[in-house]
């Protein structure tokens, strides 16, 4: 299960930032709804985060997408010569030569880990595991590369001369068939999945692969009617496509989609099929592609982050989805939830909640995250429940949190100035 995740000096991030999914305990609200416990530690279910435009809502995902991808390919994906794909904060000089940083705490096996490692685009500076938070290895890499190994993990003993400076020692003991690295990585692969607005080709992608293998056709199906997309059926068909090098294949699919037809007394009295590609609105095809990665991480008990949510779905669909996660029926599996968005109606909404007998917010406070830049242009992240008032008052349960979002009480909104000036500005 997740816990927290910090960057440092990378994109918009120039200090420590950290996403944390705790369930605080001073947060009474919605305790057994929207957090679980595992190993001892109260967790959230889902976490949102709201900011202006250019905020660095985005960065913060992106910086879980590059941390995960950078853990499973560098040891076998690049070479010595090659520079690690990092961008530090570039609005200060002096960052620019610092490295940037990255930490993961998450427990598996009701064991806890941390994880994490500082990079430049040369090299690995410094990398470091930590279980029951006793150390496992630890690397640092100053005029020379030192890795220090605890005895538990025996068979990654002499990997560290075979570690590029490029490369994370965690990788290469996974590559090297060193159990536990391997039982690690391979959590982070399964159980991590980021979505952003560039990656919705691979997520089409997984969810035809889904309706065509038959293994959450029906549970794809039932998510498309439960957003009242009209749609009865779907068809999916594969076919390859020869690329280059010569002997390789690409799948193609095909999706077709299923509506009634209707007389002039509102009888349904045939079926036509549409391709889907075409027919289809935006807001459609985005919720079928999130469909498969949605379903998949509540069966499965994953951990799923979605930047912009909200972008092309209907207020009341992103309710929904949310609720998906926060439910205990549809959620028992205890899957986490992190996204963006601007839809603030979600800081309003209220559901009744069984064990109180009255309506709260769908939201804890400490569920709730802004992101805002400061005055030279950096990314801070903080939840609602350690905002403090200009009185040093904290946030009541009660607060109006939409309303105070929007009048600026919370901070993390942009200032816009008067566009209807434009007009004065216009050339005779």
């Amino acid at each position: 299960m997740f816990i927290r995740f910090s960057v440092k000096n990378f994109l918009s991030f120039k200090e420590k930032e950290t996403l944390d999914m705790t369930a605080m305990g001073t947060c009474k609200e919605r305790v057994e709804e929207n957090s679980f416990e595992v190993a001892g530690k109260k967790l959230l279910k889902s976490t949102v985060v709201y900011g202006a435009n250019a905020s660095g809502k985005t960065n913060l995902i992106y910086a879980m997408h590059f941390f995960i991808q950078f853990i499973i390919s560098s040891s076998k994906d690049t070479t010595s010569a090659e520079e690690i794909p990092i961008v530090p904060f570039r609005l200060n000089p002096e960052c620019l030569t610092m490295p940037s940083e990255f930490e993961i705490e998450f427990i598996l096996d009701k064991r806890k880990y941390f994880y994490g490692f500082q990079v430049t685009r040369k090299k690995v500076v410094r990398e470091w595991l930590l279980e029951q938070n006793k150390t496992v290895f630890i690397r640092e890499a100053a005029d020379d590369d030192i890795i220090q190994v605890e005895k538990k993990w025996k068979q990654a003993h002499g990997l560290e001369d075979r570690t590029r400076s490029n490369a994370l020692f965690l990788s290469v003991c996974a590559q090297f068939a060193v159990p536990q690295a391997e039982a690690i990585i391979n959590y982070l692969f399964s159980k991590f999945h980021v979505i952003s607005g560039a990656l919705s080709v691979p997520l089409k992608q997984y969810t035809c692969s889904q309706v065509h293998s038959g293994e959450l056709r029906n549970s794809i199906l039932d998510f498309l009617r439960n957003a009242d997309t009209n749609i009865i059926d779907l068809t999916v068909n594969e076919r390859e496509i020869k690329q280059s090098p010569p002997g390789q294949h690409r799948k193609l699919y095909e999706i077709r989609s299923q509506h009634n037809v209707y007389d002039s007394t509102g009888q349904v009295v045939n079926q036509v099929s549409f391709d889907f590609d075409i027919s289809e609105s935006l807001g459609t095809q985005k919720a079928f592609a999130l469909a498969g990665p949605i379903i998949d991480t509540l069966n499965t008990g994953a951990v799923l982050f979605i930047d912009e949510l909200d972008s092309r779905l209907h207020p009341i669909f992103t309710r929904q989805i949310v609720k998906l996660f926060n439910s205990s029926k549809t959620n028992p599996y205890n899957a986490q939830l992190i996204f963006n968005t601007h839809d603030t109606n979600l800081l309003s909404y209220k559901v009744y909640n069984e064990n109180t007998g009255h309506d709260e917010y769908m939201f804890r406070r400490d569920q709730i995250y802004f992101a805002e830049k400061d005055n030279v242009e950096a990314t801070h992240i903080y939840s609602l429940i350690e905002f403090k008032k200009e009185n040093n008052q904290k946030i009541r349960n009660d607060a109006s949190f939409e309303k105070d979002y929007l009048n600026g009480i919370y901070g993390a909104i942009p200032f816009i100035g008067d566009l209807l000036k434009l007009s004065d500005n216009k050339e005779d």
